[in-house]
Formats: structure tokens, sequence, C-alpha cells
């Protein structure tokens, strides 16, 4: 591939890295050719051609992928594509599939000239297997159909992808469903399915939008990713809009915006997840914005996470709103999981069940809520072994029942955060065989029945974004850790003579407005 492939592809967020100071680059560019040839598409091209030449060009993508060779760029035009059996790209070889150019004159601007590539819900908008690596740019993917895909059921509304490096950027990926009406089986990945086989898939700077992996109300199967489905690889996610994505229509959705699943090591850096559902009636449903299952070396960092949500209502359980972790070794530092809410649920911000433990640093754990149970943090398991979390640093506010519920089987480790606005600060429900280690955490609740050690029962003087304001306690009243150096917006740690409390380390000259707490 050329340079310009190259650079599209090694993308590195060098804020997030100075923000977390922990974070890992885990993709890599494809290999390079020597001399890759270039193919071009356009409505107004012909299919008798080789497509080698802009007055050669090609009318369907398809053609071009045919008669190019592995590691050939193809520039498409701006315009509709279709085709007569529904998926508009076949790939089995390695190849550049790059959109927003004008007809005849091949000029690049994107913004201007849309590439929309439409199934017309007559199979996966792109399928792809066994093909090397595969870059997919400025393409609006939709009305794409997976039924079928899998042997379970169907995958991949937008994109379907097995046994490749798969790096998509720039790319809007909409209404599109992994199992359609009708369809029999779970689907997997309303927008995006990916088997990776121990490969990288990478996607970034792109759209994925009110796409559903179950779209069947009468199914009794399940619906997992309805925006994004990735298994089986290394994973980096990075600057990407996931919004009003669905699980499942009925019963038993997962993973609403996004759900990964047996990785060897994944990043989700710098969302947005939003409006996603894990399930759009009243089933139980599990991990409305992010599902990560059964994965090691995962790093959530500096996303926004809002407004997502695991099933209606009061007739099924729900588990996790914002984010659920299941048994996988992750870290979640510097997200805003604020206004997650749902019907009957646990963890209405967080869901922990995992015995490697989850770590979360410098949160913002907000205004998420829910109908009957609670616990905008929830760690927990129901049979030995335990749960384990640690809880460094967080803001946990305004979250209704409880801020933090450690239940059955649970490790649960706090220092340094700041619990406030809640009916009780932090709960352990069922205590069958949990411990909870608290240090220098400060609570301001109705009620706080466990405080652990050096705990601060004040006021903390909030701003309206939550930072503690002028003479709050937590300033400077916070223990030392060596490895959390900044803090949720990256200023350094500490400030003044000692950490402070929260997520948000008071800056000198900044000004914050002030936030009235409830019932104080």
């Amino acid at each position: 591939m050329n340079s310009k492939s190259i650079r599209a592809v090694v993308f590195v967020n060098v804020g997030v890295l100075a923000l977390v100071g922990l974070l890992l680059w885990l993709g890599a560019a494809p290999p390079v050719r020597a001399d890759p040839a270039t193919r071009y598409v356009a409505p107004d091209g012909d299919d008798s051609k080789i497509c080698d030449s802009i007055p050669n060009r090609c009318r369907t993508l398809q053609r071009a992928i045919d008669v190019s060779d592995p590691g050939d760029e193809i520039y498409v035009s701006g315009g509709t594509y279709t085709s007569a059996i529904g998926t508009v790209a076949v790939i089995t070889k390695e190849l550049v599939l790059e959109g927003g150019y004008s007809s005849p004159d091949f000029v690049f601007d994107p913004d201007l000239y849309q590439t929309v590539l439409d199934a017309q819900w007559g199979g996966s908008v792109i399928s792809i297997t066994d093909a090397g690596d595969v870059l997919l740019h400025h393409l609006t993917l939709t009305h794409g159909d997976g039924k079928g895909n899998c042997f379970s059921g169907g995958c991949g509304g937008g994109i379907y992808a097995t046994g490749t490096s798969l790096h998509v950027g720039f790319c809007v990926i909409t209404n599109n469903v992994a199992n359609s009406p009708g369809a029999t089986g779970t689907g997997y990945g309303g927008g995006i399915y990916a088997y990776a086989n121990n490969q990288l898939v990478e996607v970034w700077d792109s759209q994925v939008v009110s796409n559903t992996a179950n779209a069947d109300p009468s199914s009794s199967s399940g619906g997992s990713g309805g925006g994004m489905y990735i298994s089986g690889g290394t994973v980096s996610l990075r600057e990407n809009q996931v919004l009003d994505n669905v699980g499942h229509v009925s019963y038993m959705g997962s993973g609403g915006g996004i759900d990964l699943e047996t990785l060897s090591s994944a990043e989700v850096l710098t969302n947005t997840i939003r409006g996603n559902k894990a399930a759009t009636s009243n089933y139980s449903s599990y991990g409305g914005g992010l599902l990560l299952y059964n994965s090691s070396a995962v790093t959530v960092a500096g996303n926004r996470i809002e407004d997502n949500g695991t099933n209606n209502s009061l007739g099924g359980a729900g588990f996790g709103a914002g984010v659920l972790v299941w048994y996988s070794d992750a870290h979640l530092a510097s997200n805003t999981i604020i206004s997650n809410s749902v019907g009957n649920p646990l963890g209405t911000g967080v869901y922990i069940e995992s015995t490697t433990p989850v770590t979360l640093s410098n949160n913002l754990i907000a205004r998420n809520a829910a109908d009957v149970c609670d616990g905008a943090v929830y760690v927990g398991r129901s049979i030995s072994p335990a749960s384990q979390a640690l809880l460094v640093n967080n803001t946990i506010a305004d979250n209704g029942g409880s801020g933090v519920v450690a239940q059955w089987y649970a490790v649960v480790t706090m220092t340094n955060n700041l619990i406030v606005t809640h009916t009780v600060g932090l709960t352990n429900t069922h205590p069958a065989s949990s411990a909870i280690s608290a240090d220098t955490n400060l609570f301001y609740n109705d009620s706080d029945p466990i405080t652990g050690t050096n705990a601060i029962l004040e006021d903390p003087l909030l701003t309206a974004d939550y930072h503690p304001g002028s003479g709050s306690p937590a300033i400077d009243a916070g223990l030392t850790i060596p490895w959390l150096t900044v803090d949720l917006e990256g200023n350094a740690r500490p400030q003044g003579a000692k950490y402070d409390i929260g997520a948000f380390e008071e800056v000198e000259g900044k000004v914050y407005l002030p936030l009235i707490l409830k019932g104080y």
C-alpha cells in the first residue's frame, strides 16, 4: 500500500496516551506492497473495462474487486452503489476501498462526494473472508442484512469479516441488521461483525448509528452487539460515535452499542457511546453501552458513555446500563459515564462480575438511575470465587439509590473516591463472602453505614460539573497513588500538597459554577 494508506491506518491518539499514562498502541499497519495499482469506480463507468485508469473506470465496486490484484487500491466516486445479489462488495484479497471522489476527474473530497453502498436488505453490505488486510475509508454502508451468515444465526449487517485484519476509518455504518424479522437464531453485530482469529480490528473516526443485532420481535434468540460485535483478536476503537444501536428488539439483548468478546487485547479510546439499548422490551439484557466478556488487557479510556440502557422497564432484569464487565482484565480510566438508566437493573453505570480484578480510576459516574434496584457501580458474583474491583479517585455522584454495591462474593478496594448524593453511599448486600477495604474516601449521602478508615463525611462543595469547589474538603485530602499521575482532564496530580479526592484535581485559576446537592 502507498504511504497515504499507511498514514490513514496508523493513527495514534497522543492526547489519550498522555492522559492515562498507561495506554499502549495496539495497532499495526498493513503490509506494504511496492507497486499497488489503482482501480477506479463511478456510476457512469463501464464494467466491460478493467478499472485501471479514469477513462477505463468500472461501474460497480464488485467488478473492480474482481479484477484487482492483492494490495490494490480502489477509488470510488460519490453516488449510491447497489448489487443484484444484495451484498455490494465480496472481498477475499488484500485491498483498500476508498470513497469520496468526484467523477469523472476523481478529485478527493469526501464531504462533497458521498459514497454510499446500499445492500437493499439483500445481504451484508460488505462481506470479507480470509483477506489479509482490508482498509475501508470514507464509505457509507446501509440497509444490510446479515441473516444466514453465521451457523447459529445472522452476523454483520453492515460489515461481515472473518479471518481478516480489518481497518475502518471515516465511515458511516447505519441502519443495518444482523438478523431481520423472520430469521432464525441469534444476531451478532448489526453494524459490524468481525471474528478476527488473532488478527487486528480497528475502527476510528467513524459513525456507527441505528443498527440492530436482532430485529425480530417474536424471536426468543438473543441479539449481541447492536453497533459492533468483535471477537477473537486485538481491537482498537478510537474517536467513534456509536449511537442509538440495539442488541435485540425483544429478548435477551447484550452489548447494545459494542460487544467485545474473547480478545487478547483491546483499547476503547475517546469514543462517544450514547443512546444504545441492549434490548428495547422487558426481558433480561446486559450491557447497554459497552459489554466486555472474557477478554485480556482491555483499556477503556476517555470515552463519554451516556444515556444507554439495558431494557425498557420492570419486566426483566438488566445488568450494566453503561458498561458491563464479565470475566475480563479491564481498566476503565477517565471516562464520563452519565445518565444511563433502565428499569430493574444492577449497576446502572458499571456492572462488574469478574474474578480477574477490574480497575476504575478517574471516572465520573453520575446521574445514572434505576426504577427498582440500584448501584451506580455493582461488584459481585453469586458463587465463589469473588468478583474483584479496585476503585481509585472516581467521582460517583447523584445516582439515586446506592453509589457502590458489593453483593454476595465480592472483593472491593476503594481509595480516594468521592461518593455523594445517594440514599446509601456504599452497601454490602447479602454479604455471604465479601470484603470491602475503603481508605480515605469522601462520603456525603443520606446514609453511610460503611465508610472504612480515614473517611471524610462532609459536603464536598462540588461545582455544577462535579469539580471540587472552593473550600472543598476533597482538596489535598487524598493518598498518593504512584501510578495515577493525572486526573480525568489530564491535569497533573497533585496540584497542591496532596492528591485531591475524586476524579478531578482543583486547578488554580479555573472558575466553576456551584452545584446544589439534592436533599442538602
